[in-house]
């Protein structure tokens, strides 16, 4: 794969949609710029598509919040480039997403996780269940409370995917999909190159951007790393007329609507490394999760059922940073945020790659707090 090409200025490893989104933002900053991809190139962890900076169930780190926010304020420019530099729809939709409680000790955990919206002015409404039902007619009767956040939406991950290839390709990036990297090479104590499975690249930096982390390659420093698996369900509701139209979230599963009628169930994630389809009853308790939110889901037919990995860090806060070898780089740990990170993360790691001053500060993300 790589004999004979001319050394890159960087190698970004990994082909998820974060991997992809910082090869573009660094070959726009006229690098020179290779993507190995371990398989297909833009392929997401997940179908999901939630774009929802502040429809957060649970509380999370302050730095994660600012860096949720700061993409969601890139994201719908950042998507509107990519759309007109491909001709592909994205099916961006920001409809608003709603999150929603069933009982006293529920509305106390959300109202307690929208701390961070509030100290930062945030917009968010808080809905009686009649309201929310009125927005939502097919959200359930029992609904204890409701907060409504017009400014969240979804896109279509796997089409964001495809368009982020075409045009970092359209932007120079030397897309390499099926190749792997077995090692970082140095000399004089600096990145000099990375061993892969077609031969030895010349490179001046490289970003280790797999979505499991650097893993086995070798002279990667050590991460520790949590890996979980979401399970999640397509169902068809094209014939409801009152099916979901936002994003909806409680505490056991979000609802993503998708403009063909069908809604994707993403549930809670559950630990270890799982398969690539949920158990029969796994299947069944998020179905049970479904009908809890939408009563009427007990119509719609299942059309197809999956599992995503996702993998996170200790402390929940991604990995983005230089490590201890000079022009040795590392993004991981997204979790469920992929999509919703990729502008953000994307700018900050090229910043940090090309010696700028970033959006926002990036210690709190720098692999040195874990030892690397």
């Amino acid at each position: 794969m790589t004999r004979g090409l001319a050394p890159a200025d960087v190698v970004v490893t990994g082909g998820g949609l974060v991997a992809v989104a910082l090869a573009l933002e660094l070959a726009r900053r006229d690098l020179t710029v290779d993507l190995l991809a371990g398989g297909r190139a833009g392929v997401p962890s997940a179908p999901g598509g939630a774009v929802a900076a502040q429809a957060t169930v649970e509380a999370v780190p302050e730095a994660l919040a600012d860096l949720a926010f700061l993409s969601r304020h890139l994201f719908s420019d950042w998507l509107s480039a990519l759309e007109e530099e491909t001709g592909l729809p994205c099916e961006y939709d920001e409809r608003g997403a709603m999150t929603v409680a069933f009982d006293d000790a529920e509305e106390v955990l959300l109202d307690r996780a929208l701390d961070a919206q509030r100290l930062r002015g945030i917009h968010f409404e808080v809905l009686e269940p009649e309201e929310a039902r009125g927005r939502e007619p097919a959200l359930s009767a029992s609904l204890h409370a409701a907060f409504s956040f017009p400014r969240d939406g979804v896109a279509r991950a796997g089409r964001v995917g495809r368009a982020l290839v075409l045009t970092a390709r359209a932007a120079g990036v030397r897309v390499h999909e099926g190749s792997s990297v077995q090692a970082v090479a140095f000399a004089a104590g600096r990145v000099a190159g990375v061993e892969t499975s077609g031969g030895f690249l010349p490179v001046e930096a490289v970003v280790l951007a797999g979505r499991g982390g650097p893993g086995r390659v070798g002279g990667a420093p050590p991460l520790r790393l949590s890996v979980s698996v979401r399970p999640w369900l397509r169902l068809d509701a094209a014939s409801d007329p009152d099916r979901p139209t936002r994003l909806l979230r409680s505490r056991g599963v979000s609802l993503v609507p998708r403009r063909d009628g069908s809604i994707l169930a993403l549930g809670r994630p559950e630990p270890g490394p799982g398969a690539d389809r949920p158990s029969a009853g796994t299947v069944a308790n998020l179905l049970s999760e479904v009908q809890r939110l939408v009563p009427a889901s007990s119509c719609w037919a299942l059309v197809e059922a999956g599992a995503g990995r996702e993998v996170s860090v200790p402390d929940r806060l991604p990995v983005v940073g230089e490590t201890a070898s000079p022009g040795l780089f590392v993004t991981a740990g997204w979790d469920a945020d992929e999509l919703l990170l990729a502008p953000a993360v994307a700018a900050l790691a090229a910043d940090l790659v090309t010696g700028r001053t970033p959006p926002l500060a990036a210690a709190p993300f720098s692999p040195g707090r874990m030892g690397s």
